[in-house]
């Protein structure tokens, strides 16, 4: 395969990504769901690891991608510098002294040419805004983990309270020999706050907390909403961005041989 087919497969490449991370973007805008991550009558800890886990493939992500532009950039480089090798090299000083080789004027062969041309543009790439846009939003779902764990600590208290207010109004009627209904607590004991101060107050921060709760679930269903939707929006659109800059990169490679851009 020589240089100029080579070229055109990597120019094939980074078109069909950017055209493939645009479309992603455009689904992703497109979609206005509202994302349901907890709930008042939901219980266990399963929102709590499916967040987790989503934040640690997130920040795999970001490794992966590191590592992958990295790769590319080590073997171009270390094919450019295999490939200089084998001529003698003729050094052009510059303003700030130092040397740049410049295969072309030495009758270098067309693939050390291009190899050295594509060398200097894998070695612009910066994924610095890639990077940060996955990590950015990563750090978005630990915010919303931890809102979620406030959610369900929430929950747990407002059982327990539940649990608590019921067991005693049950003991209320036991003592007093009243029969007690299968109803809930709430609708069972119209009026007790009046003739039990105890079971009043309790009712009262029962009702409180069930209030705080609610707000809590809203709060982490909106977070997850609105993080999940511009985070990925932010990530497919500096994705998108990357592959043209890569794309517009590679085209700009020349082929001497054809006396233009590849």
């Amino acid at each position: 395969m020589d240089t100029e087919t080579v070229s055109i497969q990597l120019i094939r490449m980074w078109t069909f990504m950017a055209e493939c991370h645009k479309k992603q973007l455009q689904k992703i805008m497109e979609a206005k769901s509202h994302v349901q991550v907890a709930s008042c009558k939901i219980t266990g800890d399963s929102g709590l690891r499916a967040t987790m886990k989503l934040e640690m493939e997130s920040l795999k992500w970001e490794k992966c991608f590191g590592d992958w532009i990295n790769a590319q950039k080590s073997f171009v480089k270390f094919l450019n510098g295999w490939l200089i090798k084998c001529i003698s090299q003729e050094n052009e000083e510059t303003r700030d002294g130092i040397a740049h080789f410049l295969p072309g004027r030495v009758g270098a062969p067309e693939t050390l040419i291009v190899c050295n041309n594509w060398y200097r543009a894998v070695e612009k790439m910066s994924e610095s805004q890639v990077s940060a846009a996955i990590h950015d939003f990563a750090s978005s779902l630990r915010q919303l983990w931890e809102k979620q764990s406030e959610e369900q600590q929430q929950r747990v208290h407002a059982d327990y309270l539940s649990r608590d207010y019921e067991r005693r109004v049950r003991s209320f009627y036991k003592e007093r020999g009243i029969n007690y209904s299968n109803g809930t607590a709430a609708s069972v004991v119209a009026g007790l706050d009046e003739l039990e101060k105890n079971l009043g107050f309790m009712k009262k921060r029962l009702e409180k907390k069930r209030i705080i709760h609610v707000q809590a679930v809203k709060e982490v269903n909106d977070s997850a909403s609105s993080s999940l939707r511009s985070g990925m929006m932010s990530i497919f659109e500096a994705l998108e961005s990357f592959c043209l800059d890569r794309l517009k990169g590679y085209q700009q490679i020349r082929n001497p041989n054809k006396g233009g851009k590849i």
